[in-house]
């Protein structure tokens, strides 16, 4: 008898070690209302053995208030771009060292407002079916990885503000971080990228920390953390942020903070 063990689902959007690699990761496509664009995305096949089938799953994407990403239903929210692709093909096997280049047509409605619509086009993959039957326990893996498709409506404005920040201790084995609590107010996505500086309450800088790129999806507000090299001392402290996304201007903030 053949036991199946349950679906693991690695969601990343980079590649994933047992299963396919994806390039672009991402694109970003600016269209008006009405009309339509074709693309391409290349799906390798990066191990040395073994047959992959792999199959096409929509899906969308929200952040949560913590940053992380929230897979979705296509269609789950009004800024979903889901139900405008068609992507072919939908499914396909891949040898060792192999290759595939999956075309896709995004065809925005007429009436589409001004701003970011995306989702995700996911690529499924895991070992092909042989014949059924045999002796013994088979293992059953998939894994996704995923292209984000974000497309700019007419008229976009990225714009966002710092709200605040708060510590994180380290835990879990995952070492200290500021978390900058971050609000996109436009109607576009913004690539996020920056530093943090702590002060004391002298004005002495006691840390410095990079945040690395993110994105930050229109109407969120979400934390974008900063890792720290080592954990703050009890005390209290100001600190300033400054974020970089793509043009002339930066976002900049500072916010009181007490560590306990």
């Amino acid at each position: 008898m053949r036991k199946l063990l349950p679906l693991a689902l690695l969601l990343s959007l980079a590649q994933a070690q047992t299963g396919v690699g994806v390039s672009p990761p991402r694109v970003l496509l600016p269209l008006t209302p009405g009309a339509s664009a074709t693309q391409s995305v290349t799906v390798d096949h990066p191990g040395r053995q073994g047959t992959l089938q792999v199959s096409v799953v929509l899906s969308d994407v929200l952040l949560a208030p913590d940053g992380r990403p929230l897979y979705l239903d296509p269609g789950s929210h009004p800024r979903s771009l889901v139900g405008w692709l068609s992507v072919s093909p939908l499914e396909f096997r891949l040898q060792p060292q192999g290759s595939q280049e999956v075309r896709y047509t995004v065809r925005v409605p007429p009436e589409a407002k001004e701003g970011t619509y995306w989702g995700i086009v996911f690529f499924e993959s895991g070992p092909a079916q042989g014949r059924e039957g045999g002796q013994g326990i088979g293992i059953r893996v998939r894994t996704r990885v995923g292209h984000v498709v974000y497309v700019d409506v007419g008229r976009v404005v990225r714009s966002g503000r710092v709200q605040g920040v708060r510590y994180q201790p380290p835990s879990g084995g995952a070492g200290a971080e500021i978390r900058v609590v971050f609000q996109n107010t436009g109607n576009g996505v913004m690539r996020l990228k920056g530093r943090v500086e702590v002060r004391d309450g002298t004005g002495k800088a006691v840390a410095q920390a990079e945040v690395p790129e993110t994105a930050s999806l229109p109407g969120a507000t979400h934390e974008v953390a900063a890792p720290l090299e080592k954990p703050l001392p009890p005390g209290r402290y100001a600190v300033l942020v400054v974020l970089d996304y793509g043009e002339a201007n930066l976002i900049a903030g500072e916010a009181r903070l007490e560590v306990r």
